[in-house]
């Protein structure tokens, strides 16, 4: 299984080059960002598939879309993906005073 941010990363690339692809590519690529969104969103114990919805519209429907509406979701996949990342991978919190004195702290 990809990593968020793997995921987040196949989403962008494939936004930026959306004239490459196929309309069988962005359901793929879609069908992939709304399983790992709904996994996240069961992690965190949160509600809310209205965006899953209008994903699953893109997804199902793609081949009647223009490239625009592909790069729109692909990317608001991305940016749901992006919201439910930092508290499934938060950032490691840097102590106050640095053991080496390098925040200028008296040891």
């Amino acid at each position: 299984m990809e990593t968020v941010n793997e995921r987040i990363v196949a989403l962008v690339t494939a936004s930026n080059d959306v004239e490459t692809l196929e309309h069988q590519d962005v359901t793929r690529l879609i069908d992939a960002a709304l399983r790992q969104i709904r996994d996240l969103r069961a992690q965190q114990g949160l509600a809310g598939d209205g965006d899953a919805t209008a994903l699953e519209r893109v997804s199902s429907g793609a081949a009647q879309l223009t490239a625009d509406d592909w790069q729109r979701a692909l990317r608001h996949a991305a940016d749901l993906l992006r919201d439910l990342q930092p508290t499934i991978d938060p950032e490691p919190a840097l102590p106050g005073h640095q053991p080496d004195g390098g925040d200028g702290g008296n040891y």
